[in-house]
């Protein structure tokens, strides 16, 4: 896919803005455009939330006009930005985990280090017992405090200090909701793994509808599980090395020492991950053989998807104004050319944010009350995305330009 290769950004300057008169720079919030109609709307738009005059909403390309203001301009260039990541993960603390968790505990440093060394601004929840529990999770420094049972480090990871039976992960992600929420972030991507050696006991599609229901930023998240990817159905099939005295995973990777003699070979997951597995594929995650017992490669995987996921997204860190100037949010409006030798197209402000974008596309802030950032949406951001060529400008000063 290939990248924008430049990003522009119009700031009105200081005697610009002084000439305006009322309609000068007030700091407004983005969320008073909520009901606002700009009067330099355009009346028609095509596919990526793009004006199909080319110059929307009476901007041109190069000094534009927006809702009777004059549009004097600097220029200076701005660096593309990328989405934070809010993380959950939930550990299976069941007694047949015992293994599982060291390992998992092991890995949970490396998870977090590639995704931090990418730029990306991770935010983690655990949620499982802690090591007060032979089965519980304590996660080293640096990602964690490394003091035990107490190993949370706010405001990057988050301990959610609960014991996950075998099949109610789901449940508990929903029901501990209000113990991990504040660690969230407006506009962040969202993961959530589970490692479990058994099934879920709700279905997939009512976890994500009761999530989003509870919470609509999930919307789009992503879905990983180290699982049991198949289930043993004969235990003579784990048992038979056992009689040839062969290593159990000879047999079968998901074969194991039975923890209680140490003497026979016998299935180790309590149960096919299949429901997780189902979840895994309509998110399109990551999905982990927890058989194999190979955890760092999983979460390496897990945290490259991450990466990938808040890169991929057409984010824009919005710059410092002019010296001594405020940014009004309620005159922000972004252009789009395809080619340096085609014209302008406007951009739509989407007041709603991600939920309110459709196949028109449009753009939005990462938190209206509180704007760090300019994302577009999904259409738009695959249309832009088309052209290496292309130029995206994002101009202060104008009546925003709502869809």
């Amino acid at each position: 896919m290939n990248r924008m290769r430049h990003v522009t950004w119009a700031i009105v300057g200081a005697l610009a803005l002084m000439s305006v008169g009322p309609q000068a720079c007030s700091a407004s919030k983005p969320s008073e455009l909520d009901d606002t109609n700009s009067s330099s709307g355009s009346s028609s738009g095509i596919g990526g939330g793009l004006s199909s005059s080319g110059v929307g909403g009476g901007l041109s390309s190069s000094s534009g006009t927006g809702g009777g203001d004059s549009c004097a301009e600097t220029s200076s260039e701005a660096q593309e930005g990328v989405l934070p990541a809010d993380i959950i993960v939930v550990v299976d603390n069941s007694g047949s985990m015992t293994d599982e968790s060291a390992l998992v505990q092991n890995s949970m440093n490396e998870f977090s280090a590639i995704i931090t060394n990418s730029g990306i601004d991770a935010h983690v929840v655990l949620i499982s017992s802690d090591s007060t529990d032979k089965q519980g999770i304590c996660v080293p420094a640096p990602l964690g405090s490394g003091g035990c049972p107490g190993d949370e480090k706010l405001p990057t990871f988050r301990h959610v200090v609960q014991e996950v039976a075998s099949s109610n992960s789901f449940d508990l992600i929903l029901s501990t909701y209000d113990q991990w929420k504040s660690s969230l972030r407006p506009g962040a991507t969202k993961t959530i793994a589970v490692i479990s050696d058994d099934n879920s006991s709700m279905s997939a599609n009512d976890f994500k509808n009761a999530l989003i229901a509870k919470d609509p930023s999930f919307e789009g998240f992503k879905f990983d599980a180290i699982v049991a990817p198949y289930e043993v159905l004969n235990p003579l099939v784990c048992m038979n090395c056992s009689l040839n005295m062969l290593p159990c995973e000879q047999c079968d990777p998901c074969c194991g020492k039975d923890t209680g003699s140490n003497l026979f070979c016998v299935p180790l997951p309590a149960e096919e991950g299949k429901v997780y597995k189902e979840l895994v594929a309509q998110t399109q995650g990551i999905l982990g053989n927890l058989c194999t017992q190979q955890f760092l490669p999983m979460f390496q995987d897990m945290a490259t998807a991450v990466v990938s996921s808040s890169l991929v997204a057409c984010t824009y860190n919005i710059p410092d104004p002019p010296k001594d100037e405020m940014i009004d949010y309620g005159k922000v409006n972004v252009e789009y050319k395809p080619n340096p030798g085609a014209p302008a197209q406007l951009i739509y402000y989407v007041p709603g944010g991600k939920l309110a974008c459709d196949g028109t596309g449009g753009w939005y802030y990462d938190d209206p009350n509180d704007p760090k950032q300019i994302i577009l949406c999904p259409a738009t951001c695959d249309l832009v995305q088309q052209s290496p060529e292309g130029k995206v400008t994002i101009k202060l000063g104008c009546e925003t330009v709502i869809k």
